[in-house]
């Protein structure tokens, strides 16, 4: 049975893991958490291509929980870290074997936006966050997706596969994310404006 997972992701942080735990274990001692381990876990292609850095978050091993858990404050790890590494930042905690998951991303300077519920429906606002398609977080998350239709499979049918009847071309077309509603442009035009003024940036220093 998959275990829950805890996952972070930051664009080009140039594996400063040391800097990851001090944010991390800042945001653990103002909400009361106990400080987790952290390691960078291997990402397939996709999402490296696009520029993100996966870290995982589990429970220090032989260490007593306090307080409250950190997939619990997404929203103060995410804001913490869109202000310390000045760029965005997303969380996503996903238990499939309870088809549950949540998620915060955030930007430099913008309040974080969650999204939470069904796994396949918060997978697929994630993968639109990321600019990524769904079957590159299957395979993260260590979903059997070999191809866009067994991403489907483990995803849900779309509204064409629910339909009855024979199967027509496009119950065949890859998994596509809802499209955007009017708070996710907005945040998604001030995320795209905080990356590019921090590529100007960094293109500015070399």
């Amino acid at each position: 049975m998959p275990h829950p997972r805890l996952l972070l992701f930051l664009s080009d942080v140039e594996g400063n893991l040391t800097a990851l735990r001090q944010t991390l274990k800042r945001v653990c001692t103002e909400v009361e958490a106990t400080m987790p381990e952290v390691a960078w876990a291997e990402v397939p292609a996709p999402l490296a291509e696009a520029g993100w850095h996966v870290a995982e978050v589990r429970p220090a091993q032989g260490s007593k929980p306090r307080g409250t858990s950190l997939e619990a404050h997404l929203e103060a790890v995410t804001a913490a870290l869109a202000q310390d590494f000045r760029d965005m930042a997303l969380g996503l905690y996903a238990d499939r074997a309870m088809s549950y998951a949540r998620a915060s991303v955030s930007g430099p300077g913008q309040p974080p936006r969650v999204r939470e519920g069904e796994y396949p429906e918060v997978l697929r606002q994630v993968s639109r966050w990321l600019s990524v398609e769904p079957v590159a977080l299957a395979r993260l998350l260590g979903e059997p997706a070999r191809n866009v239709l067994a991403a489907e499979a483990e995803f849900g049918p779309t509204e064409t596969a629910r339909r009855t009847g024979p199967a027509t071309p496009e119950d065949h077309e890859p998994l596509l994310p809802p499209e955007p509603d009017e708070d996710d442009r907005f945040v998604e035009a001030k995320l795209a404006q905080a990356k590019a003024l921090m590529e100007q940036y960094r293109g500015s220093r070399k």
